[in-house]
């Protein structure tokens, strides 16, 4: 069954796994892996966006490029053109003074045309993108190889920050969770296992202020001594009702967990033992009925106020310590101050978030307002997601498994 959830601020078509009727996304490819059952789902060819038949061609003299390009020849032309007929009207002498007038006419002509690529041409014009903010962060620390050997991060997409100032990772898919000390060095690594279906898709990571850390499998969550890698206890979900995805722990150390299917989208507060102590459903969709709001990411400041970020709705939202909602902001795009499917977000003690998503990692203050980027070295790999420590340290995982540590400069 498939639906259109576009609207004026977003072109994402969505359609329904048809195993567990999870939303997911439209793709050109034939089929897209859900993220919620694993399997792998045919997208249906009439939701496919279709491509205009390409013909090839050396250089199309009619394209816009081409009249861009030819500007500049087109103006000397004329120029040309008036200089001959200086010369033959108005005799030689008038000729040499128009000529040097020409001449300077043209070397302007030249200055001021901006010639694009034409198709395998020289010149480009340069994509508008969003640059990181020039001495906002910079990066003081990385450690970390992509594999599957300990100490090494093989589809890392999760990081945090434990009472001690250890590094904690999670790779998506094979269940691999690891601490490194805050210099780098490899301490342990604990292997999630399966669920009763035999996965172990992890997602979602925490640590809290007593020496426990929590990691969401597939809609439980599972609980570890940070001392020793046990497991000490596991909060199953009950699916469709409740599947526990992205985490944060609040300052009094109780535990907060985003569920969200496609009929439903919550945040359950937990208490370390893994009694519910409140939850708020509809929590996205009551405030904005456009948002499908089905990948969300969580994060707590030290008042016990709760920030929402939606993938699908481009969208931050802020609600007070009772799930009463405060405000949204957020608009899609890929300039400065602008969010393209933000997934994974942070607060600070200064009540500054950081907020991952596809075009790198931002910071705003909690009313919206942007602040600066982080750089991005490619070189490194793509971040993953973000953290920040009680010092305010950031941190990131790459695709290249390497993890990264900012200080913030300055704004």
């Amino acid at each position: 069954m498939a639906f259109d959830a576009r609207d004026s601020s977003s072109e994402v078509e969505l359609f329904r796994c048809p195993t567990c009727a999870a939303t997911l996304e439209v793709v050109d490819a034939p089929s897209v892996k859900c993220k919620y059952c694993g399997n792998s789902v045919p997208v249906p060819p009439e939701l496919r966006p279709h491509k205009p038949q390409v013909v090839i061609q050396q250089v199309d003299f009619g394209s816009p490029q081409y009249a861009e390009a030819t500007r500049a020849g087109r103006s000397i032309g004329c120029i040309i053109t008036v200089l001959v007929l200086v010369v033959t009207i108005g005799g030689i002498g008038f000729a040499l003074f128009a000529s040097q007038s020409a001449i300077t006419s043209v070397q302007t002509v030249l200055e001021e045309v901006q010639v694009p690529s034409l198709p395998g041409g020289v010149a480009i014009s340069d994509v508008p993108q969003a640059e990181p903010t020039p001495g906002f962060a910079q990066i003081v620390q990385e450690f970390g190889t992509k594999g599957s050997g300990p100490g090494q991060m093989d589809d890392a997409r999760y990081v945090a920050l434990d009472a001690e100032g250890n590094i904690w990772t999670a790779d998506y898919q094979d269940g691999r969770v690891q601490q490194f000390d805050a210099s780098g060095k490899f301490l342990q690594l604990i292997q999630v296992p399966p669920d009763d279906n035999d996965y172990t898709m992890i997602e979602g990571l925490a640590a809290d202020l007593k020496g426990n850390l929590y990691v969401s499998r597939r809609g439980d969550i599972l609980k570890y001594s940070i001392a020793d890698g046990r497991l000490l206890a596991t909060f199953p979900g009950e699916f469709p009702h409740t599947r526990y995805q992205a985490l944060a722990v609040d300052a009094q150390n109780n535990l907060y967990a985003v569920h969200s299917t496609a009929s439903d989208n919550a945040v359950i507060k937990l208490s370390p033992a893994g009694k519910q102590l409140a939850r708020w459903d509809e929590i996205v969709t009551q405030v904005n009925k456009k948002d499908a709001a089905m990948d969300l990411g969580i994060a707590v400041d030290g008042l016990g106020n709760i920030y929402l970020s939606s993938s699908f709705g481009n969208q931050v939202y802020s609600y007070d310590a009772k799930g009463e909602f405060i405000d949204r902001f957020g608009q899609p795009g890929d300039e400065p101050g602008t969010l393209d499917h933000p997934d994974t977000l942070t607060v600070d003690g200064q009540k500054h978030l950081y907020i991952h998503h596809s075009d790198g990692i931002d910071q705003f203050d909690t009313s919206g307002r942007f602040i600066g980027k982080l750089p991005i070295d490619y070189s490194k790999g793509s971040p993953r997601t973000v953290a920040v420590d009680r010092e305010g340290f950031v941190y990131t995982v790459t695709s290249n498994g390497k993890v990264l540590k900012y200080q913030i400069t300055g704004e």
